[in-house]
């Protein structure tokens, strides 16, 4: 290993060449003396040292501390002091340039030797640590997520630009606010805010991913939708000692997702609508039943085939919102698709529900008018109810009332839907 390069700062010749001797001793190489706080800087520029041993009091406009504190903030170099002064003040002054070591003259050979392989091994630690910091801002700001870090109070501690771009905040103005005040999140049927997500991560040591997405408020008063995972940050040690939160923006999958499903929906409606007014003068017509009951089957069965892939992925989407899977949650998610099903057909729907039973109205017939009333409107969405209620799974079964194709003159139907018990 090479010998430790060591500075000498001192104004009494003797004294410093006193040092020297004592520093070359313990097997260590002095780079240079000089008296100088001036002269330090620019022997610590040209000679590039591992140590500097500063005396406090010295020849020049600088002292041993301002000079120290210049040392370190400009080449990031350790100081120990070497002084035969300890009252309060100058302790109290030196504490400013965070020395690595403190000596006070006179002083041993073995304490000399403790003070510089300290103040070395600090040193070193110190950069390590450092480097490594710097290494994980760098890789923190540069990924496409936002991240936001706080300490145990909630307190934020670091924001990546990512992050300071989709709140609103910079960084500066960010630090040391309360996460509940950068990071406002809401979400009607979540029923949380972020300092239940930092106590939640505190008490239970656990990774939480919130449902999404949620909508981010920024400091504007505009709302993102993001996804959004938080995990309680450790020590070597094991203790927590903060959050971290990532999330990013899904606005653009979102826009895709919908576009998706508009395209989707026109295609499965295309579909649909061409074989309605192919059906139209088989419907109409006075064939007999048994032929108008084969065609409605082969109708169900080919809007089974368009749709059936569609309303398990809704379906499934739907109960993760949710949070729950059981009979009545299914349901409910049924009937919000096939009102919404039958809107991208212009027919209104009313959901209710009352003694027991769940009620699914339809409040128009796109396909009639006063003068020319036909029962193809029964007939499809006959097909299309009870049809899609099988896909569903549920005990139960689905009742028509209203019909016109049985002789009402209301254009208007319940579907009525009782769950039955295994």
């Amino acid at each position: 290993m090479s010998k430790a390069k060591i500075l000498i700062v001192e104004d009494e010749n003797i004294v410093a060449m006193h040092i020297k001797h004592k520093v070359e001793a313990l097997g260590y190489q002095v780079t240079a003396i000089t008296p100088s706080g001036e002269e330090a800087m620019e022997k610590v520029a040209e000679l590039s040292p591992d140590l500097v041993l500063m005396d406090i009091v010295l020849k020049g406009e600088m002292d041993g501390i301002e000079t120290a504190k210049k040392i370190r903030d400009a080449h990031d170099i350790p100081v120990v002091y070497l002084t035969a002064y300890s009252d309060e003040n100058t302790l109290k002054r030196a504490k400013v340039a965070e020395p690595f070591g403190y000596l006070i003259k006179p002083f041993e050979d073995r304490e000399l030797h403790s003070a510089i392989e300290v103040a070395l091994y600090k040193h070193d630690m110190e950069s390590k640590l450092k480097e490594s910091e710097k290494w994980l801002s760098i890789t923190l700001e540069s990924i496409g997520d936002a991240v936001i870090a706080t300490d145990p109070e909630g307190k934020l501690k670091f924001i990546n630009p990512v992050a300071s771009q989709l709140t609103g905040w910079d960084h500066d103005s960010a630090i040391g606010r309360p996460l509940s005040e950068v990071f406002r999140i809401t979400k009607e049927e979540l029923g949380t805010n972020p300092d239940d997500t930092v106590v939640k991560l505190l008490e239970n040591d656990a990774l939480i991913e919130l449902p999404s997405p949620v909508l981010l408020i920024n400091k504007r008063g505009e709302t993102i939708p993001i996804e959004e995972s938080s995990a309680p940050l450790k020590d070597e040690n094991g203790q927590i000692i903060g959050v971290a939160l990532i999330f990013r923006d899904v606005t653009e999958r979102q826009r895709a997702l919908k576009e998706r499903e508009e395209l989707l929906k026109d295609k499965a409606r295309g579909e649909l609508s061409s074989f309605m007014v192919s059906a139209l003068p088989v419907f109409a017509s006075n064939i007999p039943p048994q032929v108008r009951n084969y065609i409605s089957r082969s109708f169900a069965d080919r809007f089974e085939d368009i749709m059936q892939p569609q309303f398990e992925e809704e379906l499934k989407n739907c109960l993760k919102t949710r949070g729950k899977e059981g009979p009545e949650d299914v349901l409910t998610c049924y009937l919000a698709w096939v009102s919404d099903f039958m809107s991208n057909l212009d027919i209104n729907t009313e959901i209710s529900s009352h003694d027991g039973k769940d009620y699914l109205r339809f409040n128009n017939c796109p396909w009639t008018d006063e003068d020319n009333i036909t029962p193809v409107f029964c007939l499809i969405c006959r097909a299309i109810v009870i049809r899609s209620f099988t896909w569903t799974s549920l005990r139960g079964h689905v009742e028509q009332s209203n019909c016109l194709l049985e002789g009402s003159d209301k254009c208007s139907f319940e579907f009525i839907i009782n769950i039955e018990n295994p």
